[in-house]
Order: structure tokens, then sequence, then C-alpha cells
């Protein structure tokens, strides 16, 4: 059985030792620091960083005396003897630069003239993009990533590629949605922060500093120009026809065994798990956007909730904020002044209107008959009523597809191989649409079960009467697992 390699296999025993809980934890926060300095100056550099330049660099960040200070004490519980004592700021930092070198975040390279190199592996470059984006908390785009899978799989011309168009659209696609269950889940995980007893400023600096620029504008993105449903349909239609054209398959398969030296099943096989899991992911996006809007909306309530509790609790800080209005109030009386400040603000009341006849209970009157608008039918000219035809036609097969039925009958089928009408429940004929549906796809191709004949009188459900049939799990085969 092949199982995927540890990612810890092929890093170096001591690379997360100087993040770890050991010794001084301020000492983490300052490594950290060092590094992202470190990456910021290896990202683009074309020439390598010299010993020199990184020192310079770990120098210019200790400057700060109270960053100097958490160092040596630092290095005093880790029971470094070559930095206790007075040292210099470029021994400490010769000292962190020898710390980060032997646990691996760095490597050292010399050449033919003697000049010291510093190097970054290629884990390391990894791992500090993603700590960078977790200290710079930019929020996450959506469109740039399904307009591109869009514009790959609907821009054909003579240079067209299908298995680039094909693989580069399933990487977007996979990024789109890996966002969108990171929004669902931090949106979750603020929820729960302000569930929690904390004081009026630490909620409202969630809300406006945390929550306002890392998933609010992701969230008001996604509901305007990142909304989803804006390439979705178009994306799907096209991958819905190219899987009904061998002709297609056929040179797409070719064209990635060609750049990826695949076979050509596995090619065909790739190209067909591409194809599926676009459509798969993308017609089961709904869920999940209605649960991320539900969590939005459960988190403002809950924030504004919680603000209101903290300011009207008794023992709150709006209790506090009284006591102290009142002590300055009474000094400044004590200190002789009879008037409130000038820059004070002004008294507000609200008006209060005298009562009048309308204040009081009025008996009621009798409506006016109602008279309807004569309704005049339309008479639609040949050409437009087919034209609407066709157009609700392709709404209806938008909305009510194979899978959907399909996932309709197993709820009911349960895991059994037959199942006669008079056996199902009340539920499956509760929406006589559905149950059309099902009937009508039962000989569908692309659908696992099918609708048989059986005996017996017609079954009478509200005011229709319904053939009795029996509902049966086609066998499985090996294309249809595949």
């Amino acid at each position: 059985m092949n199982r995927s390699p540890n990612p810890f296999d092929s890093l170096p025993p001591q690379l997360f030792n100087i993040l770890g809980s050991s010794g001084y934890a301020n000492l983490q926060r300052h490594y950290m620091a060092v590094l992202l300095r470190i990456y910021d100056l290896a990202e683009f550099n074309r020439f390598g960083l010299t010993r020199e330049v990184v020192l310079a660099e770990i120098v210019d960040y200790l400057s700060n005396a109270e960053a100097v200070a958490e160092i040596a004490a630092g290095a005093v519980a880790d029971g470094e003897a070559s930095v206790i004592g007075e040292r210099s700021v470029p021994e400490y930092a010769s000292w962190m630069l020898r710390r980060l070198a032997e646990a691996g975040w760095l490597e050292r390279e010399q050449h033919a003239d003697y000049t010291e190199y510093i190097i970054l592996p290629d884990y390391a470059f990894t791992l500090l993009e993603a700590f960078r984006n977790i200290q710079q908390q930019k929020p996450r785009e959506y469109t740039g990533q399904l307009y591109a899978a869009h514009q790959l799989l609907t821009s054909e011309n003579e240079e067209f590629s299908p298995a680039l168009a094909v693989t580069q659209a399933y990487e977007n696609v996979r990024q789109m949605v890996r966002g969108l269950n990171e929004l669902n889940q931090n949106i979750r995980r603020y929820t729960e922060r302000v569930t929690k007893d904390r004081p009026v400023p630490e909620l409202m600096r969630m809300q406006f500093d945390d929550y306002a620029p890392a998933l609010g504008a992701a969230y008001h993105a996604l509901k305007t120009s990142d909304h989803v449903s804006r390439y979705r349909r178009a994306i799907i239609t096209r991958l819905q026809t190219w899987q009904l054209d061998d002709a297609w398959l056929d040179h797409a398969a070719a064209d990635l065994a060609t750049q990826r030296r695949f076979s050509p099943a596995q090619a065909a096989s790739e190209i067909s798990h591409y194809l599926h899991f676009i459509i798969e992911q993308l017609e089961s996006l709904d869920p999940l956007l209605d649960e991320i809007d539900r969590r939005h909306a459960q988190y403002l309530r809950t924030s504004l909730r919680q603000v209101r509790y903290q300011l009207g609790s008794a023992n709150g800080n709006f209790k506090d904020r009284l006591a102290a209005l009142a002590g300055k109030l009474a000094r400044l009386q004590g200190a002789g002044l009879e008037f409130l400040p000038k820059d004070a603000p002004a008294l507000k009341y609200d008006p209060v209107d005298a009562p009048d006849i309308n204040s009081f209970y009025s008996m009621p009157t009798r409506r006016a008959p109602f008279t309807p608008a004569t309704i005049v039918k339309p008479v639609l000219d040949p050409g437009d009523a087919d034209s609407l035809r066709l157009a609700t036609l392709q709404e209806i097969s938008a909305i009510i597809t194979p899978r959907k039925v399909q996932q309709f009958v197993h709820r009911f089928l349960n895991g059994n191989h037959s199942l006669r009408a008079s056996e199902l429940p009340p539920e499956f004929f509760a929406d006589m649409q559905w149950a059309i549906f099902t009937l009508a796809y039962g000989h569908h191709p692309e659908v696992d079960y099918g609708v048989e004949p059986a005996d017996g009188d017609p079954l009478e459900i509200g005011p229709y009467l319904v053939q009795p049939f029996r509902l049966v799990k086609k066998p499985f085969t090996f294309e249809r697992g595949r």
C-alpha cells in the first residue's frame, strides 16, 4: 500500500527547536522576526546574501535595547556561555545567525574568494512564506482564481492546449474552494472568541481591527465582485460538453501524456478526474456559501450583543464609567465651576409630543370593496414563445441534474437493492415534482438506479393515482465506479 511520505522526514530534526516553548519564550518572536527580514532580502535577490549583509540586518533589528536584553536573558536561560555577560550587539547577531544555521533555517556557502553567503533552503522559503501570510493577514480573493479558470476553459484559439487549460483550471478551483473553507472556519473562530468574557475595547478591536480588514473585505468581495455564480455555469457547461466529446478527450489525454510523460491510460484517467472534480466542486458550493452567510450574520449579531451586554451590565465597564464621570463632575463642582465647560457635549433629550386624538384607540372602519383589475392575456409571437420555452427548459436543466435526483433517491433506498412504491415513506411523495423527476430520470445513463413496473393496484397519493412501480439499484460496474 502506497502512503504519502511524512513531511518531517525531509526536514532537519532541529528545525523547530528554536521556536519551541522551552527556554526564554520571547526568543521565539525575535527568531521569527529575524527570519522574516532575511526572507524579504532573499526573495528577489539574484546575487545571494553575504554574511555581512545578513549580520547588518540582524544588528538593525537588535538595535532595540529591549530586544538585546531579552536575547541576553534567553541565552542565560539556555546556558550559552559564549554570550553571557557584557557583549556587543554584533556578537549577539552572530550568535543568532549561528543558532539559525544549526537549526537548519539557514545554510552557509563559501565561494572561491572566501566570501561566505547565507542561503535559505527550499523548505525555509515555503514555511516563511506561510508565516508572512499569517503576519500580514491579507484578505483572500476568489474571483482571480475562478476568473482565470473561466478564461482558460472558454477562450480557445490556435495555440489552445486542452491539457494545460484543464490542469490549471483544476488548481485554480481547488485553491478557491480551499479559500472558501478557510473563510468559513475563520468566521467560526471569531464567533467563538467574541462569546468569551472580553471587555468592550477588546470586542471593538476584534470587530474593526481584526475581522473587518481580514475577513470582512473577503466576505464583501465574495458577495459582490467575487461572486461565484458569475462564472460557475459557463465553466460547468463547457466541461460537461467536453465530457461527452470522445475526440476531445483523446486529444486532451494525448496532450497531457506529452507534457507529464504519462501513459495514455494514466493521462485519460487524470483528465477525467480533473473534469469531474471541477464540476463536482462548483455544483456543491451552494451549501458552503449558505453556511458562510449564516456564520457571518451570526458573528455580527453575537459581537453586537456582547458589546451591548458589557455596556449595560451592572458589573461591567458602564458602571465604572458612570462612577468616573460622577467623580469628575464632583471635582469641577468643588473647584467652583457651576456650569459645564464650553467644549463639553450639549445635553440631549428625546422630544415628547402631547397626546392628540390619534394617540388613543380608534374603532376599526370597514374597508372599501376590492375591485381587481381586468387581466389581459397577451398573445405571444410563436418565435417568442419557443424562445421562452427553451430558456425555461435550460433553467430547469441547470437546477435539476441527474446527480441531484440520484441523491434524492439514495435518501430512501438507504442501501436497499430495491424498494416498492408502497414501501416508500410519505416524504417521498410530499413534493410531487421530485417524485416525477425520479420516474423521469429512471432510464437516464448517468444515474445508478432504475424504475421498473410492479404488480398491484394504483397508489392513491393525494388527488393523484400512480401506477405501482419499484426503484431498483443498478449493478456496480467499473466504468461507473471509476
